[in-house]
């Protein structure tokens, strides 16, 4: 917790511009990769049919790359073009 006296005088002096907000120390549903990790699972390996750990890593490999292009956090995926580098 931000308690120290360093802290608090630091925050004073925002003037309230900034407010912290307690999250336990383990938390998955405000950890963003423990939704992408279970969004991962719930589109790619659960019940996967791939006959090779190959197969199923292009498949993981694929998602991640569709989901690091996306603008903005979704947890649907859109189809998103591949760009090839000029």
């Amino acid at each position: 917790m931000h308690s120290s006296r360093k802290t608090r005088k630091a925050l004073e002096q925002l003037g309230g511009r900034i407010v912290l907000h307690f999250l336990p120390p383990y938390c998955p549903d405000a950890n963003r990769i423990e939704r992408v990790w279970l969004d991962l699972h719930a589109n790619v390996t659960r019940n996967h049919r791939c006959r090779t750990l190959q197969k199923l890593m292009r498949r993981v490999h694929a998602y991640l790359h569709a989901r690091n292009a996306q603008r903005r956090a979704s947890p649907i995926l859109r189809k998103v073009p591949l760009r090839r580098a000029a």
